[in-house]
């Protein structure tokens, strides 16, 4: 992963745009410094929470993963603990076919991307964002990261 320069008005811009989508949450909010990825034929990130689950104080809050490009197989973005839903109108944007990897896997479409939560609203840590890049198959899959932070999250008691 390469951290991408934060001054340029494109990068100003997309942190702005992912502040609005989330409803921005207030002055202990930030967006960390976005990450753009570059996975070659059988590069992969293994299965992972983006929360640290030592911290006391502060911690990612969210993520987006952006697909930057899909002319490459595999690659697709896989949560083993979240269950595949039934109805095939998810097919679109969901890896129906595969029964290699549990759960869901979403599939890397140029110009999309996938946003979760990582906390409950009670501030717990969501065990259910596990979460893996799956192998690329062929071609390149370039991706960028968009963490949200708070650094007052506190762990709940």
């Amino acid at each position: 992963m390469a951290p991408v320069p934060r001054n340029d008005s494109i990068t100003r811009g997309i942190v702005n745009r992912a502040k609005s989508l989330q409803g921005w949450r207030g002055k202990s909010t930030f967006i960390e410094q976005m990450k753009a990825q570059r996975y070659p034929v059988n590069g992969f990130f293994a299965w992972h929470e983006d929360y640290d689950g030592r911290m006391d104080i502060g911690n990612r809050i969210t993520t987006f993963m952006v697909y930057l490009n899909d002319d490459f197989t595999g690659g697709g973005t896989n949560f083993p603990l979240i269950e595949r839903p039934a109805d095939k109108r998810w097919c679109g944007i969901i890896d129906c076919e595969d029964n290699e990897y549990p759960g869901v896997t979403f599939k890397p479409i140029k110009g999309s991307a996938v946003f979760w939560e990582n906390m409950y609203p009670n501030g717990s840590l969501h065990p259910d964002v596990r979460h893996a890049s799956l192998p690329v198959i062929s071609g390149q899959k370039l991706g960028l990261n968009i963490f949200g932070w708070d650094k007052n999250w506190t762990l709940p008691r």
